[in-house]
């Protein structure tokens, strides 16, 4: 929500089902969200994870955001 300065009232309304499109984030601001991921939980994310063309949903962004921080053994 601050990586993407997203209203709160409209974060609590966003679902996994949500198109991306509805997040109203540029590619520069995705970015923010990846850097900030990695700093936080001492990750690297390949470039293909970081193309905002690559996640159609709220969801997708999620699960390679929740995958990478959770870890292999995770899945």
């Amino acid at each position: 929500m601050e990586q993407c300065e997203t209203p709160p009232e409209r974060a609590r309304t966003l679902t996994e089902k949500d198109l991306m499109s509805s997040l109203e984030l540029d590619s520069i601001t995705l970015a923010y969200v990846f850097t900030y991921v990695e700093q936080r939980h001492d990750l690297t994310f390949e470039n293909d994870d970081i193309d905002p063309m690559r996640y159609t949903t709220v969801g997708e962004l999620l699960d390679t955001l929740v995958g990478r921080v959770a870890g292999p053994d995770a899945r």
